[in-house]
């Protein structure tokens, strides 16, 4: 990150994000009506797994011959 900015965020600047395009963002820090821009970065694909089907068990009752 740039020094300015680095310095700013120290401070107890507010940091927001700006969406750019093409799946990109940038940090800005603002601190006393001034703002300082930090790198721009790109957003990082969300890993997709599968996830294992579970089998549906039917719950039976027992039979009333058991019970009797």
């Amino acid at each position: 990150m740039p020094k300015a900015f680095d310095r700013c965020v120290k401070n107890g600047g507010r940091v927001k994000t700006k969406k750019l395009k093409g799946n990109k963002y940038m940090r800005i820090c603002w601190l006393n009506g001034k703002s300082y821009a930090g790198e721009i970065k790109t957003k990082k694909k969300k890993k997709v797994t599968k996830r294992k089907k579970k089998k549906k068990t039917i719950k039976r009752r027992k039979s009333a011959k058991k019970n009797r």
